[in-house]
């Protein structure tokens, strides 16, 4: 006899998960910190020193990566829905390559720009990315979206190489290129945190809709839905929330792909609930990653592409010979 945990039970556990993982981000790194000196330092005031180096260094980072964590899942399992396709990722589909060929030319040619000009860049690549997977791959085949979304993301990082290469700027672009969290600033995670959040609740009020697109475009416009104009929408939204995280993180890969699968263990396949768990696991899966990333080799940091490329790789096999179903 199994017993069926409530669903807003689980959603406190993973709360709770995500309050314990930014605990441990925000005490643990090139430098340690005991709960002790946590306590004092925002309590009671003291160690001003340290606790001046975490709310600027490592509290936005923490921030950073819950709300880019949630948007990746988010986007994720609303590209694995309008494409019907369980291997569908941002980063597999050309979408953070667009955002990273637009944000290699800024870096090339207009290095100035401030962070929110880059983010709108970064949106404007990332929908190219989009338009151009979707031109190219008009079917409703399970693999020639990725297919198309390979060939696309090669495309696009081939020119972004190029123009990093004939501007001598391919150092700065690989910095930023290798994804990671460090040098995120408070003023950064301000500007992001209301596009993400907007953008993610947004997508809440769309679940029935995007629950409607797993089934048959047929099926769909019986039950009343506009097919294109809410697949249109649907991946404008996609580009929102990866471009604006590309232009913060890099390009990052396997988050997108991962976090609806372990969302939908949890939660079911109702997007009403599918949703705002994708949102809450990428928080806790990037959080998590990006405290693997300082620790295994501190005081130097592991690219956190790396991390995930570790866990990623192996399940993105494993989707593919077991063919889950999105």
């Amino acid at each position: 006899m199994t017993v069926k945990i409530p669903m807003s039970i689980r959603f406190f556990i993973l709360f709770v998960v995500l309050l314990v993982a930014c605990y441990a981000a925000l005490a643990y790194g090139s430098v340690n910190y005991s709960f002790s000196l946590l306590w004092e330092g925002f309590v009671q005031g003291t160690h001003v020193k340290e606790i001046a180096s975490l709310t600027e260094l490592r509290i936005p980072r923490i921030f950073a990566a819950i709300l880019i964590g949630a948007a990746l899942g988010v986007s994720g399992t609303i590209m694995q829905a309008i494409t019907r396709n369980p291997l569908a990722d941002p980063g597999l589909l050309g979408v953070s390559a667009g955002a990273k060929l637009a944000l290699s030319m800024v870096i090339a040619f207009l290095p100035s720009l401030a962070f929110p000009t880059k983010m709108g860049v970064a949106f404007l690549g990332a929908a190219l990315g989009t338009l151009l997977v979707l031109a190219i791959s008009q079917t409703g085949n399970l693999f020639k979206v990725v297919l198309a979304g390979a060939a696309i993301s090669a495309f696009l990082l081939a020119i972004s190489n190029a123009i990093s290469l004939l501007s001598k700027t391919s150092k700065e672009l690989t910095m930023w290129t290798s994804g990671g969290l460090a040098g995120v600033t408070g003023h950064e995670v301000i500007l992001l945190a209301p596009v993400l959040l907007l953008a993610i609740l947004v997508s809440f009020f769309f679940a029935r809709q995007i629950g409607i697109l797993t089934m048959s475009d047929e099926v769909a416009a019986g039950l009343g839905v506009a097919t294109g104009r809410i697949r249109f929408f649907l991946f404008t939204l996609v580009a929102v929330l990866t471009g604006v995280s590309v232009s913060v993180i890099g390009e990052i890969a396997f988050v997108g792909l991962l976090v609806p699968h372990f969302a939908r263990f949890i939660a079911g396949t109702s997007y009403r609930m599918l949703l705002p768990m994708s949102a809450l696991v990428g928080a806790v899966f990037l959080v998590i990653s990006d405290l693997f990333s300082r620790v295994i080799a501190a005081p130097f940091e592991v690219p956190i592409i790396a991390i995930l490329s570790v866990v990623g790789l192996p399940f993105f096999v494993f989707i593919v010979r077991k063919g889950l179903k999105a």
